[in-house]
């Protein structure tokens, strides 16, 4: 599993290294890989230390618009973009996945498929986010900041407005696993990027981009998600699997995404049962269980 990537907090909030290490133990008790990352995947966004699920960080609007992913080494998948209102986004992407004919639903239509799935209406917004967020609004100038004005000075007030760890960690999480058949899979989710204008879609939901499965192995991305995105990270290396082992193919693939300028941090697990971790970013917190590295 991986807790996002980017600069290293000057302090680790108490309890997020041991979260994520209980979410790797959780994902043993999946019966499949899918089971298992699903698990895993949910603990997480149940957590508010994450930017997933509950304590996903909010869009200009206030708003806590989610996306994730679920893919298997069959090429079976679910993803959901820009979901609101549930607590585990992932458990809607396996029902995708499992339930529906389709790969990726998103925004209102994403929302209506879970409420009639069964899925209840839930507020992931924490006390904290809100505070956040009315915080950095009042910096902005209120809600009456036009928003072509701000996102064309983004990087302006992002290096006024932002603290240190919200301007460089992006706490996206991912999971991979592979099961006593054989079979892998990869979950990631996430709540997107600070005061991201609505409707706005990472890498994380994009089968090849933030999340990938296939024979060769699965991998979960974290970090910039429009250049991971741009350049297809997670197939990129799990193709480089059908050749490499897992390590290998992950310091390969984060080599080109340096390259291009792209920051990121990789997770996989190949057909072998080989894992590995890989990132060009300062920092990315991973945990495991059952396996070996």
């Amino acid at each position: 599993m991986h807790g996002g990537c980017g600069l290293r907090p000057k302090t680790v909030p108490e309890g997020r290294d041991e979260a994520l290490r209980a979410a790797a133990e959780s994902g043993l008790r999946g019966r499949t890989a899918a089971d298992m990352v699903e698990r895993a995947a949910r603990a997480l966004e149940d957590c508010p230390l994450f930017n997933a699920g509950t304590g996903s960080v909010l869009t200009l609007e206030g708003r806590c618009e989610m996306d994730a992913a679920l893919m298997t080494g069959d090429l079976r998948a679910g993803a959901v973009g820009g979901i609101t209102g549930v607590r585990n986004p992932i458990a809607v992407a396996r029902c995708v996945m499992d339930r529906t004919d389709h790969h990726f639903l998103a925004g209102e239509g994403a929302t209506r498929f879970a409420r009639v799935a069964g899925f209840p209406r839930y507020d992931p917004r924490t006390a904290a986010r809100r505070k956040r967020w009315r915080e950095l609004v009042g910096a902005l100038g209120g809600k009456g900041v036009p928003e072509g004005r701000y996102w064309k000075r983004m990087g302006g007030w992002v290096g006024r407005y932002l603290t240190r760890e919200e301007r460089g960690h992006r706490s996206t999480i991912g999971a991979v696993a592979i099961d006593a058949r054989g079979g892998v899979a990869v979950a990631t989710s996430t709540g997107g990027i600070w005061l991201k204008l609505p409707g706005r879609v990472g890498d994380t939901p994009i089968l090849g981009g933030g999340t990938y499965a296939c024979a060769h192995g699965a991998v979960s991305a974290t970090g910039h998600g429009e250049g991971i995105l741009r350049i297809g990270l997670a197939k990129l290396a799990c193709d480089f699997m059908a050749t490499l082992p897992c390590q290998k193919a992950l310091e390969r693939a984060i080599a080109f995404a340096r390259r291009e300028g792209v920051e990121a941090g990789l997770i996989g697990i190949d057909a072998r049962g080989r894992t590995g971790a890989a990132k060009n970013a300062q920092w990315m917190p991973t945990a495991s269980a059952g396996g070996r590295r």
